[in-house]
């Protein structure tokens, strides 16, 4: 035991080392009034309930059986503050597997568990000093040495290491060098008298943030998350004694009033500062109670605290133990079956291309996904062609994407609501934080009408597509932008060089994506689409083209409303092909195997054919006079002869833009269906993905969105909007809602995220 509890102390010591490293006061300053009051109101209302439950517990000092010692006064602090703290990483977690990170009730969870979080721990300091041998010198020591270290050893320490350092590179001296002084301020301020977890606690406040932080956590946190605190948890375990209840000191009864209202008292104080405070809905402020009862690793090293400091008997620390583990343990199962985020679908019109095109000033709002580095040039290209002007901007919401592979916190973070002077590089470099963040300012600089905005989600590759689109669906957007599963490498001698991923996870990522999403979404290959720096680079003057290749249906309508959009953009010059069956093709049976086996609605391209003749008339007259938009007729018997047609055109187009031509059958690509390598394109999609005459050219495949009332009326209309009796066209436009995110990660949930906005 005495080895065990010294590897576990050691361990509890790293651990907050890390938690040290990870501490920004300004995400606290700049919280807002709502999660700051409902993170105040559940502290001080639960520290005197656990006061009252540790008397109720323990009895009169005489039934303690002689255990009872002037110390132990001490323990209903430990247990108030026990009871009021949440757990952060413990908090994220059942918010990322109910799905909830991006709700309203998520976000505030998140913001106020690190303000309780950060609250809890000054006042478990000041508790172990006052309740150690001579509190108040105890208590005066501990003070002056976290001033000592925040005013004369943090720039002592950044002075030592800058001029030890070159270029920010640093080696296993200077780890070895760090991780010993762990130990040395623990001893430090276990020789003032206080626990030796403020020293290493301070040691990692005071060490400088940037490249050393990240190498530290780099390379010490796995092996203390993953190696030394499960030897901290099994001390708990074993400390634990399960035979103490229903002896004289501790009945049944009294025990489970103790469990009832230790579990009441965060959910009910949570409650009230949510419903009468801030005005939140009864079921939300429920909701948010529970969430902010969730306890974990320290509310386990406050209660393991005073126990070491014999504050706390064997009964009360038992009690408490087994408390928390159930308050943990009940939260995720309730709000499972009990509580669901209000969905807003149908709350906006614009869930398709075609909707938004219908005005010319509307805002169009994309959502991109980012797997790694390489996705981020392709995704800012694409951004580029798609004509963003400041009468019709393009508000873009730029997410990376990041598996959360069972030890990081699944979260959701804006990354510039938390911006501070100097931008850091994340763990992962995967995309580096600095390069995502330049790039898309750069693009915002150049065209002055998209606006970018950076967001990180870390969940399973199971269920990311989750929140994905609902993200997509709290945003308002009108189209999802998702990167192709192979990534394009060299072009050799006209074939280009793919790395094999037929089991990749990210292409069962953008299945359900596209299974799922209520708005348009759009499969993007890359192949290096010429931009327009490229184009103003070149002395010769050269164009890009566009190939928009229509057979019908509502994918080819937004497909070819988004091609529409971007011949605008200049230099660039469209061609719209449309296919149409010749008289030898009526007869020809229609298989359904387009990768839709699961839709019940199935439509043949006969039924869809009137509303595109309306639409193809439509675009006809739009660009009736645009030079560089040509409109093309093409009669073909089969899907050979489209490939033929295509693969035979005299100039090379730079990007093919493609319907999936989902819920569609069409005689035309009935042939295409048989051998597909990806059914997910849809059978014209997948040929121009996977064909060698296609190497050099980048294709864009596009899925309609589910149309809104509006749209259906348009399509009712022949594809025209109703006019009201003033002879004018109207439409209304949703109201956007910028909800606050919270702009805090947990230590845990590094992997691609922004570094300055840790706690």
């Amino acid at each position: 035991m005495l080895t065990l509890e010294t590897l576990g102390n050691l361990s509890l010591i790293y651990y907050l080392f890390l938690v040290g490293l990870e501490v920004d006061i300004k995400p606290i300053l700049r919280a807002g009034k709502k999660p700051l009051s409902i993170a105040l109101v559940g502290l001080i209302i639960p520290i005197p309930i656990g006061y009252a439950l540790h008397k109720l517990a323990t009895g009169h000092p005489s039934s303690t059986g002689g255990l009872y010692s002037s110390r132990m006064k001490f323990g209903s602090i430990f247990w108030g503050i026990a009871l009021a703290t949440t757990n952060f990483p413990d908090l994220a977690r059942i918010l990322a597997d109910l799905k909830l990170l991006h709700s309203e009730v998520g976000r505030i969870a998140l913001s106020s568990a690190v303000i309780t979080d950060l609250f809890s721990w000054i006042l478990l300091v000041l508790s172990i000093a006052m309740a150690s041998d001579g509190e108040y010198v105890t208590i005066a020591a501990s003070i002056g040495f976290a001033l000592v270290c925040l005013f004369a050893l943090r720039p002592a320490l950044a002075w030592l290491i800058s001029r030890t350092s070159k270029d920010e590179s640093y080696n296993e001296y200077h780890i070895g060098f760090v991780l010993a002084s762990v130990p040395l301020f623990g001893y430090l301020t276990d020789s003032c008298g206080c626990e030796s977890m403020l020293g290493a606690f301070m040691l990692g406040v005071i060490m400088p943030k940037g490249e050393l932080k990240n190498t530290l956590m780099e390379k010490v946190e796995d092996f203390v998350s993953g190696l030394m605190m499960p030897l901290f948890f099994l001390i708990i375990g074993l400390r634990t004694n399960r035979l103490g209840f229903g002896n004289k000191h501790i009945s049944v009864g009294a025990y489970i009033i103790v469990v009832v209202l230790s579990f009441s008292a965060k959910v009910v104080s949570t409650f009230f500062a949510a419903v009468f405070m801030n005005n939140m809905s009864m079921r939300d402020g429920l909701a948010l109670g529970l969430l902010m009862n969730t306890k974990g690793l320290l509310a386990l090293i406050i209660i393991s605290a005073g126990r070491d400091l014999k504050v706390l008997s064997f009964e009360s620390f038992t009690v408490m133990i087994s408390s928390i583990w159930l308050m943990t343990t009940l939260v995720a199962p309730i709000l499972a079956r009990t509580y669901k985020p209000s969905k807003s679908l149908g709350t906006y019109n614009r869930r398709t291309i075609n909707s938004v095109e219908r005005d010319d000033s509307a805002e169009f709002r994309i959502l991109t996904c980012i797997h790694n580095q390489r996705n981020i040039s392709s995704l800012v290209n694409i951004l580029e062609a798609s004509n963003a002007t400041r009468q019709s901007p393009i508000s873009a919401f730029a997410v990376h994407l990041v598996e959360n592979t069972g030890r990081a916190a699944a979260m959701l973070i804006v990354h510039d609501t938390c911006k501070t002077d100097k931008d850091e590089d994340d763990i992962n470099k995967e995309p580096p934080s600095n390069y995502m963040t330049n790039s898309f300012e750069n693009l915002e600089i150049r065209n002055g009408g998209i606006t970018v905005q950076q967001l990180t989600v870390v969940s399973s590759y199971s269920t990311i597509h989750e929140d994905i689109c609902s993200l997509a669906e709290d945003k308002k957007v009108s189209l999802i932008i998702v990167p192709f599963h192979n990534q394009s490498t060299v072009i050799i001698e006209g074939a280009t060089s793919s790395e094999n991923n037929a089991h990749s996870p990210l292409r069962d990522v953008n299945k359900n994506v596209l299974d799922n999403a209520q708005c348009s979404v759009a499969v993007f290959v890359d192949r290096g689409l010429t931009t327009l720096q490229q184009m103003d680079s070149s002395h010769g003057g050269i164009r890009r083209h566009f190939y928009m290749l229509f057979i019908g249906g509502a994918d080819d309508r937004d497909a070819l409303a988004y091609a529409w959009r971007m011949s605008k953009v200049p230099r660039t010059n469209l061609t719209v092909i449309r296919f149409l069956p010749g008289d030898d093709v009526i007869d020809q049976p229609i298989d359904n195997d387009n990768g839709d086996e699961d839709n019940e609605e199935i439509l043949n391209a006969d039924n869809e054919k009137p509303v595109d003749d309306d639409y193809i008339k439509q675009f006809i007259a739009k660009s009736r006079n645009c030079e560089n938009v040509e409109f093309v007729e093409k009669i073909v018997s089969n899907g050979d002869e489209i490939v033929k047609e295509v693969g035979g055109l005299e100039e090379k187009g730079d990007l093919y833009i493609v319907g999936r031509g989902k819920k569609r059958l069409s005689p035309l690509t009935a042939g295409l269906s048989e051998l597909t390598d990806c059914p997910e394109l849809g059978p014209l999609g997948d040929i121009l993905v996977t064909s060698s005459f296609m190497a050099e050219s980048s294709v864009l495949i596009v899925q309609q969105g589910t149309p809104s009332t509006e749209d259906d009326q348009y399509a009712a209309n022949g594809g025209q909007l109703k006019e009201h009796t003033a002879g004018r066209m109207t439409w209304q436009v949703q109201e956007i809602e910028t909800p606050e995110f919270a702009p805090f990660v947990h230590r845990r949930g590094r992997n691609g995220m922004h570094d300055t906005d840790h706690l």
